[in-house]
């Protein structure tokens, strides 16, 4: 059996993940863990915590730099890693992260989370419009508090790519053609600075691959398991 740890993106929870759960093999065991500390160390705390002793992480945008950070930190644990959406370079302006918690704290949440929800989906794609509901939905169960914790952590990220190297373990960087946060060319350079990484990328797709396309989704995941020797013969 493959333990597999789904870490969810910014505001979100389970649900992100639960249309490419059950098509997932059955000898791959998955469970989703909301990190919620209001820095990445603290974060990979939690993750590490509560996952198996040995796992494969997956992770969506904010959830992905936690799992790459989980990565890197506990190398003898992890036997496989997943990024979806999620670049591994710092703050790219970190007055804008430091503001978006303020205006979480202020009273503005509904509004950060309308301003990020036009941007998570591809609203061109067949599935933008239930990608960009699904995300405000799930924020608004998370709540506030939560949001703010997670925006903290992320604007206080530091740069990952001179360690990028130390990533033994097979990784898979999967991203939609048309993400808003984290350009598909990251994914794409990630993956080559990784020793055992691999790009997919899926066309007409924002932000949320799981949501937008989960059959093709999970057929990658699979299919990256089953050829890096992750998933076991039932």
């Amino acid at each position: 059996m493959t333990n597999l740890v789904m870490i969810p993106a910014f505001g979100c929870d389970e649900r992100l993940y639960a249309e490419i759960a059950p098509l997932l093999p059955s000898n791959v065991l998955s469970s989703t863990i909301i990190a919620d500390g209001d820095n990445m160390a603290h974060c990979v705390e939690q993750v590490l915590a509560q996952a198996p002793e040995k796992f494969v992480v997956l992770g969506t945008s904010f959830g992905g730099r936690v799992a790459l950070e989980t990565t890197l930190a506990a190398p003898e644990r992890v036997r496989g890693l997943v990024v979806i959406g999620s670049g591994p370079g710092p703050v790219a302006d970190p007055r804008a992260g430091w503001r978006r918690s303020e205006r979480l704290r202020g009273g503005e949440a509904d509004q950060v989370v309308a301003e990020m929800a036009d941007m998570i989906a591809h609203m061109e794609g067949p599935h933008g419009a239930a990608a960009r509901q699904a995300f405000i939905d799930m924020c608004e169960t998370q709540g506030v508090d939560l949001m703010t914790r997670q925006s903290d952590a992320l604007a206080k990220r530091e740069d990952l790519r001179p360690r990028l190297s130390e990533i033994k373990c097979p990784a898979l960087m999967l991203w939609g053609v048309h993400d808003k946060f984290a350009a598909a060319a990251d994914g794409l350079r990630m993956s080559a600075a990784i020793p055992n990484g691999r790009y997919v990328e899926l066309a007409d797709c924002g932000h949320f691959p799981t949501i937008e396309y989960p059959d093709e989704t999970a057929a990658a995941i699979d299919h990256w398991m089953e050829d890096v020797g992750l998933s076991p013969v039932v």
